[in-house]
């Protein structure tokens, strides 16, 4: 792991602030009325903050490069 790339070329990175901001959605009461009704919008959210989290494991254990400070 000797070859390096910027905080944003990070898929990790952006796996994680995805996952970050679909639950600060959930938590601030995302309006999801265009969605559907409560129930659904709250698991959707809960499924892609899931989703992206698991990505980013995935992510950092399949990197070969590291990240610039």
């Amino acid at each position: 792991m000797f070859d390096t790339k910027t905080i944003l070329a990070s898929r990790t990175v952006w796996a994680n602030l995805i996952g970050l901001v679909a639950l600060v959605l959930g938590l601030f009461g995302f309006d999801g009325s265009a969605l559907a009704t409560g129930a659904f919008e709250e698991a959707l959210v809960q499924l892609v903050a899931a989703a992206s989290f698991i990505a980013s494991t995935i992510f950092r254990i399949a990197a070969t490069k590291q990240i610039l400070n």
